[in-house]
Order: structure tokens, then sequence, then C-alpha cells
């Protein structure tokens, strides 16, 4: 007889039922029994509400607000995305950057170079951000600072010292991350270099190190699967990160290496999963949940609350800091640790990114986009 992995589905629906305000998220079943694990083992799966609920208990007990704030902020993380991107796209000549403010008030900051309040209005008015929306006025814009971290990184790399890059879009700065300000001083004056004038230094005590370590959240035989994927001839397999071993295992099967990058910046990789059915889940850590999208890092937004898995680690959740590291990686505010490689960053039920280093507390994932523009396969979604 198979033995239940947690407690009766029934019992915890009423538990959650019971815990949300007029049980108004309760439309739908918020648990469903669903086939075996490789174990042999029955697992629940949260979805839907469920999910949406899980995620809302953590950030209101981190924010100190009650259940139905939570929902209702974590419900606008999508619409603060896409006007991110818009004005990225369309306001590129004065926009300087976008973050989510959780307290002392929720806020979205909005800065601008220069006419900020009408340049804003016409992406905002009579829509949900109506009346959340802070405008601020800064000198430098978002284009300029990217252009500026690109080319402090490019001169790091001519002179051979080790670095990492970023944009504090808080500060309205690009950021240089060194071990040793003064050997990045004594270069640059050898050479005859300068770094751009909108980079400010920043001495760290490590750079991103590697966390060596099959659907979304498993434990592989270095490292942790990131998200189900196919390809176009609709092979399936899983993700992770492209500097652990290509030699990778689940539950004692070998998961045949299909394609990656050996680790950098771009850092992902994938393999097929014979024997197994690959399907489109993650783990968070008591449950597993349904992926029914993906997030693209444009659409990502500085302060937005994520969550991860990793095998070491398990699960925690935390805020966007800067969606520009290296320039095509997104830095978070909890940690990873050696093992944790590959996991999944998602919130509710979209994918996010894949974890690719940790950067003393913080951690480096890189977004779901490397899964489509380097491997060439999709987020399975159904």
């Amino acid at each position: 007889m198979r033995k239940l992995k947690f407690i009766s589905a029934l019992v915890l629906l009423a538990l959650l039922l019971s815990a949300v305000p007029g049980a108004a998220l309760a439309n739908e079943p918020l648990l469903l029994m669903d086939s075996t694990d490789a174990e042999g083992d029955t697992i629940l799966i949260a979805q839907g509400d469920d999910a949406l609920v899980r995620d809302a208990r953590e950030y209101a007990s981190v924010m100190q607000v009650d259940l139905d704030e939570a929902i209702r902020r974590l419900q606008l993380q999508d619409d603060i995305g896409e006007l991110g991107a818009a004005l990225v796209e369309k306001e590129e000549d004065t926009f300087a950057g976008l973050w989510i403010q959780h307290q002392p008030e929720y806020r979205v900051i909005a800065q601008f170079a220069r006419n900020g309040e009408a340049t804003i209005r016409p992406y905002i008015e009579n829509g949900p951000l109506a009346g959340i929306v802070e405008v601020h006025t800064t000198s430098i814009t978002l284009n300029e600072l990217e252009t500026a971290r690109a080319q402090a990184s490019q001169v790091t790399q001519e002179l051979g010292i080790r670095a990492n890059s970023g944009i504090n879009v808080l500060e309205n700065r690009a950021e240089l991350y060194v071990l040793d300000p003064v050997q990045l001083d004594d270069a640059l004056r050898k050479a005859n270099l300068q770094l751009p004038a909108n980079v400010e230094v920043i001495k760290v005590d490590e750079l991103p190190k590697e966390v060596t370590d099959i659907f979304g959240g498993k434990a592989l035989r270095t490292c942790t699967s990131g998200f189900s994927v196919r390809n176009a001839g609709g092979t399936k397999g899983i993700t992770t990160a492209g500097h652990c071993d290509n030699w990778q295992t689940y539950n004692g099967t070998s998961l045949p290496f299909q394609s990656g990058t050996t680790g950098g910046i771009y850092d992902i990789q994938w393999h097929t999963a014979p024997g197994f059915t690959v399907r489109n889940l993650v783990f968070d850590g008591t449950y597993n949940r349904y992926i029914y999208g993906v997030k693209f890092r444009s659409s990502q937004s500085v302060g937005e609350w994520v969550r991860k898995y990793g095998k070491t680690t398990g699960y925690a959740c935390g805020t966007i800091v800067d969606k520009q590291f290296d320039g095509v990686n997104v830095r978070v505010n909890t940690g990873v640790q050696e093992g944790d490689s590959g996991g999944p960053w998602f919130w509710n039920n979209t994918a996010y990114g894949t974890t690719i280093s940790a950067l003393g507390s913080d951690s480096i994932y890189g977004p779901v986009d490397h899964i489509y523009n380097i491997l060439g396969v999709t987020v399975l979604t159904y």
C-alpha cells in the first residue's frame, strides 16, 4: 500500500479554507491528489489559489500585513512587470528605472530624467496601478546606466581583473563589484584607462561562486533540477545550471545531456529523462505546484517577491534587488549554497529563472530567457 506523503487532502483543504477570509479563494479545488512520484509515494499538488495563498502567507509574515493585503500586492506584480517592460521599450530616452517599495508604504517608484508625470500617465490611468505609482526625477537614464555597466565590465575583462557588475536603480548608478579596489585603481592607471563616470566601485568580500551542485526542484546527482522543458520536436527534459556536471542522474537513472553552457554569466543546460514522465511541476518545499507561464527578465521588477527551491537550503523567499546583474542575470536578497545550482525561482505558478551562484547572503539566477535563447527549448507549461 502506498503511503500518503503529507496530511490528508481533505484535512488540509479544510485548514486552508478556514484561514482564508470568507473562503473567497475557494472557487476551485486548492489541492489535487496526483499520481505517484519516482519513489512510488502518493503526492499532493498545490495549484491555483493554494499556490497564491502559500506565497502570500510568507509575504504577510515578513512584511507584517494581513493576508488580503499580501494577496493584493502579489497579484499586482505582473502588472508592474508589464509596466516596467513597456517603459524600457518605449521611453528609453527618459526612463531611469522602476522598483517596488514594500515598506513603510507599498508603492511603485518610477524614475525619469524628465517629464515623468506626463510620460507615465497614459500607462497607468484607469488601471490597477493608478494611485500607487510614485514618480521620481533623477539624472541618468536606465539606458545610460546599462551602457556604463557594460563598458565597466569590458574594462575589467581587458585588465584581467575578476569583477561582476550590476545596476542599482534605487541609487541611480551602475556598480562594479571587486575584491580589491586598490588593485583595480593601479591596473587602470597603468593601462591609462578610466571607468565611466556613472559607475561606483564596490568592495566585496567574495564574488559569486558556482554552487555546483528532474521535474523542477528535484535532487540530481550534483545539482537541483530547474524547469521541465520541451524542444521543437516534442522531446521533453529538465534544466539545471550549465556549470554542473554534464553527467546527471535522478534516483540512479542517467539523464542524457543535450546541450548547454559551461558556466559564466550564461549558465544553463538541459537533459532528457528517459524512463520518467516529465511534467510541468516544481517542488516548492512542501508541495508540487504547476507551472503555467513564464516571466522574462524584462517584465521582472526590482522589489518583486520571488521564491526558490534548492536541494541543500530548501525553499526561501526574497525580493529582487538587481535585474541587470552582469547585464543578463537577476540578483535576489536570499541565499543559496552548494547543491542548489540549477534550482527553480518562481512565484505562484510562473517560472522566473534558475539558480546560478551565491553572492554572500544573496543569490544570482539566470532568467528563463536563457532557456529559450541559449538552449532553444521552451518551458513546459501544460
